[in-house]
């Protein structure tokens, strides 16, 4: 019998080298989304840097680059107003 870790999946990590010329992203972000990213790290037997990568690789994004969710939760204003017409 294996060890447990040699019972789940294998590890998710990127072929080496890949990464080397890959920009870093350093933002602060609110500790709950953190802690998304390191139990999907954990969960995952990964990486954080894989783990997040794998999470906005599979955000829908339309034509302009903007998730599709944010026009349902921020629709975006009218070209005119109707209410400040005169």
């Amino acid at each position: 019998m294996g060890t447990l870790r040699n019972q789940k999946m294998p590890a998710l990590r990127n072929e080496r080298g890949v990464a080397k010329h890959w920009p870093v992203a350093s933002h602060r972000v609110d500790p709950d989304l953190k802690a998304i990213i390191e139990r999907t790290a954990k969960r995952l037997d990964c990486s954080q840097a894989v783990a997040l990568n794998l999470i906005l690789a599979h955000i829908d994004l339309t034509v302009d680059g903007v998730p599709t969710w944010v026009e349902q939760e921020h629709p975006t204003e009218e070209a005119f107003p109707l209410d400040n017409i005169a």
